[in-house]
């Protein structure tokens, strides 16, 4: 799927509200009490206020914030609950796991007992799994040749199953030659 300009602005709009929290708006200056992030803050420099007051008014619409004017005229916009997990979407679309230039022969294995009435949240951890290069060893067995551990936190806390995850550390597997062919075959890659 491609995303154009102006919804790529407006979802780093989103994920930048819900880690700010609370923020006042000018009405005469969109810089105004925001505290931006990285390319967030170059796309505003670039923007003119009545864009910015678009995308605003388009995240109002769909109910990802809530607008409020002050006494003074300027405005105070807060995330909903429904804004901030619309951005966890954004921000689990971004999760990816950094290739390093020599593989330490570690093997990380996921392993997960996800209970029946959160089957959904299991199927959503299973399709970024297979997207992050995972190779399933056993039904609920999933290897990984490179350091996870941070990322699979956080899909684990985003899909609601952190206490259903654990996380092991292997030198040695006895698939480990199945599991080496079969990563860099479905990963375009080399582990050397």
């Amino acid at each position: 799927m491609r995303v154009n300009r102006k919804s790529a602005f407006v979802n780093n709009l989103l994920k930048t509200l819900v880690i700010s929290g609370l923020i006042v708006v000018a009405s005469t200056n969109p810089l105004f009490g925001i505290k931006v992030i990285g390319a967030l803050q170059k796309e505003l420099k670039r923007k003119k206020w009545r864009e910015f007051k678009n995308s605003l008014n388009y995240l109002k619409y769909r109910g990802f914030i809530k607008v409020d004017q002050n006494p003074d005229g300027s405005y105070s916009v807060k995330t909903t609950a429904f804004g901030k997990h619309q951005a966890e979407k954004y921000i689990l679309d971004e999760v990816s796991i950094k290739i390093p230039k020599k593989w330490d022969k570690q093997w990380r294995v996921i392993i997960f007992d996800i209970p029946a009435d959160k089957q959904k949240n299991r199927l959503a951890f299973l399709s970024k799994l297979k997207v992050l290069g995972f190779i399933m060893l056993q039904k609920s067995v999933w290897v990984h040749p490179f350091e996870c551990k941070d990322e699979i936190s956080v899909l684990a806390r985003a899909f609601e199953i952190d206490t259903h995850i654990q996380h092991l550390l292997c030198n040695s597997i006895s698939a480990g030659e199945y599991l080496k062919e079969e990563f860099e075959k479905r990963n375009n890659t080399r582990l050397t």
